[in-house]
């Protein structure tokens, strides 16, 4: 039997990471974001050891908590701003994935003029962007019809909210659905803006916060899992969004560690990778940005965490903060919040998760969120919850699949995202855009260190993870 794509990979990695000036440190050349990541979470060092008990006898082996006991690495990639219709739902309508509540081909939305507007390809790769703060929103919503996309976005643009993306322009989230479990019933955590629903991500609650602005004494998962001994870091690549979001400066790691720490097998508990949020190299699939460049980063996050050592017991999600005014057709159902305003969900968003026991290639509808990341941890860790929403909110075991448990999937096969020369100059070029002014004025009213905000060294930053990506074989020269 000859040498797995996995041992090929590996060998890669190994080969291209002594190379190359960025997957082996930062690119920034900056120092450490604070004490040994190892002194605050003892259990870094080794990530095997402890919490590692195997459920009790008693307990059935498909239950929530047997399944999660056999994992104990858990990877999330939050992007960017589009809804599951706008990038999945052609599953359903190009595919014929029927067992997927995607698009069925007669959604419409009226227009400010009267004009209907019907869903259609979206050929356009850098759509311009739409509304999607708490007031467009609920009136994209209007109480449940789903009828006010085209309405909010004014402009010539405004048909690209009906639009949707196919498999050969979203090869690495198709390839994803595929391969993981594909959750058409993930809805934003709010219906609102990206501060808010990154917010119930990292705390099951924005503390009354609608828009995007700073919360205060804000309690994270990160501190619960502090209190807990268990080991977590943030990858970020030029910022990472919780310390602008409520100044979290701890805990922090550029994107090139996160290569580098699952290549060694040393990736803690839980990892939250946040995408290049600023300049013509985003990856965040944020409009305008390039969504080939967040294609690559999906890609290249799956390929590295496929070739290490973490790959058997590991479960990777892969989720968008909100719809960013994309057209969705499935009205949102209600939860449970302190606050009667956050009981509304968002609209859907496209989440996948992957992993060597999942339900491969299948879909699951049980109704999740962003806070069913911290109810997932909460359950494997033995966490008490944060809130009564993080108590409410479903967990991943549903994700599961019991048949797997001692027959493991292999990591998956991805495409190589095509990259010419121009496309990568373009993306390292570190042209300035104004995606994300709230993230810029927060974090500049900080004057952080050059370790914490990487964005004067955008074109660096960007550089070093292509080349990161590239190693793990995830882009290839277009």
């Amino acid at each position: 039997m000859g040498p797995t794509r996995r041992d090929a990979l590996k060998g890669l990695g190994l080969t291209l990471g002594a190379a190359t000036l960025g997957c082996g440190g930062a690119a920034t050349g900056g120092e450490p974001d604070g004490a040994n990541p190892d002194a605050a979470n003892p259990d870094a060092a080794n990530p095997d050891a402890a919490i590692d008990a195997p459920p009790d006898a008693a307990i059935d082996a498909a239950s929530p908590d047997a399944l999660l006991a056999e994992l104990d690495t858990f990877i999330v990639v939050m992007m960017e701003n589009r809804s599951f219709d706008h990038y999945l739902g052609a599953l359903r309508l190009r595919e014929g994935r029927t067992d997927v509540d995607g698009l069925r081909g007669d959604e419409t939305n009226p227009s400010p003029s009267g004009a209907t507007v019907g869903i259609h390809l979206l050929e356009n790769f850098t759509p311009d962007d739409p509304p999607h703060g708490w007031d467009a929103c609920h009136r994209q919503w209007n109480e449940g019809r789903n009828d006010g996309f085209v309405r909010e976005h004014a402009g010539d643009s405004q048909a690209e909210v009906m639009g949707y993306h196919v498999r050969e322009q979203l090869p690495i989230t198709y390839a994803l659905a595929d391969a993981g479990a594909t959750c058409d019933r993930w809805f934003a955590s709010v219906m609102g803006p990206t501060w808010p629903n990154r917010f119930y991500l990292h705390g099951a609650t924005s503390n009354g916060n609608q828009g995007n602005t700073p919360a205060f004494s804000f309690r994270s998962i990160f501190d619960q899992l502090d209190d807990a001994g268990v080991s977590h870091k943030n990858y970020f690549h030029d910022v990472a969004w919780a310390t602008g979001g409520y100044f979290k400066l701890s805990g922090n790691a550029p994107i090139e560690d996160f290569f580098d720490d699952a290549a060694a097998g040393r990736l803690p508990r839980f990892s939250l990778i946040d995408p290049q949020f600023f300049g013509s190299g985003a990856n965040d699939d944020h409009p305008d940005h390039d969504v080939r460049l967040g294609q690559a980063l999906l890609a290249a996050v799956v390929n590295a965490v496929g070739a290490s050592p973490h790959w058997e017991r590991c479960l990777i999600v892969v989720t968008y903060d909100e719809h960013g005014g994309f057209y969705d057709h499935v009205a949102p159902p209600v939860t449970i919040d302190q606050r009667a305003e956050f009981r509304q969900l968002g609209f859907r968003v496209p989440s996948v998760v992957l992993g060597p026991t999942v339900r491969r290639g299948q879909v699951v509808s049980t109704t999740f969120e962003h806070t069913s990341v911290i109810a997932t941890l909460a359950r494997r860790f033995g966490l008490p919850a944060l809130n009564g929403r993080a108590a409410a909110t479903a967990d991943l075991s549903a994700c599961l699949d019991p048949a797997r448990y001692g027959q493991p999937l292999p990591p998956p096969v991805l495409p190589p995202v095509p990259m010419t020369a121009a496309a990568r100059a373009k993306a390292v070029a570190a042209t300035p855009d104004d995606s994300h002014p709230e993230l810029a004025a927060a974090l500049d009213a900080m004057d952080l260190p050059p370790h914490l905000d990487r964005r004067r060294d955008a074109g660096a930053v960007t550089a070093a993870f292509l080349r990161c990506a590239a190693a793990v074989g995830a882009i290839t020269e277009g």
